[in-house]
């Protein structure tokens, strides 16, 4: 099975979704907070392509 380009933070999104999310609703129900993509690559501010993620 062959996966297409997926951005980085398309990525971020996913474990976000899939991961963090449900374990922070789970166990800390209520909780206040906030998530964000964080870093010195090109895949925080969009500029990823398929190229770019042979590095860094």
């Amino acid at each position: 099975m062959s996966v297409g380009f997926v951005s980085g933070v398309e990525l971020s999104r996913r474990l976000y979704d899939d991961a963090v999310q449900p374990l922070l609703s789970r166990y800390l129900p209520g909780l206040t907070y906030s998530a964000a993509l964080i870093g010195v690559g090109s895949e925080v501010l969009g500029f990823d392509t398929q190229r770019s993620t042979d590095h860094d």
